[in-house]
């Protein structure tokens, strides 16, 4: 059924039907050497993860419920909000759909390969 919706989609983009979606960009650059290009087009159910370049030359992804509320002041983070739902890498200039995900997730992209939390920092090991 995912696969069906997903040609859907294609074949209406191919027509010039727009479907609406989010597109999220994550660009680091110093001194103007890329250290993190990437792109996340999310249309509905589908998101196409796009990474263009990488220092390290790959793209980390970790991917976090969006429904989680901010924590109150000095309390701890609800354990299933902390931890990623998916975490993935891709090689610089690939990309990757993933049909049938969670609306209102949140993406952090990152070229390092340390875990990051919700906050889209490093966690400590």
């Amino acid at each position: 059924m995912r696969n069906l919706m997903a040609l859907l989609y294609y074949l209406c983009a191919l027509f010039g039907c727009s479907v609406g979606g989010t597109t999220i960009e994550h660009h680091n650059a110093v001194d103007g050497v890329d250290i993190l290009d990437s792109r996340v087009r999310i249309t509905e159910r589908i998101a196409r993860f796009d990474c263009k370049a990488s220092r390290s030359g790959q793209c980390h992804y970790s991917l976090f419920r969006g429904d989680c509320p901010a924590p109150a002041a000095g309390a701890a983070p609800d354990p299933h909000c902390a931890q990623p739902t998916e975490r993935f890498a891709l090689a610089a200039g690939t990309t990757r759909e993933i049909v049938g995900i969670a609306e209102g997730f949140k993406v952090c992209a990152s070229d390092e390969t340390a875990a990051m939390g919700a906050d889209c920092k490093p966690q400590p090991n």
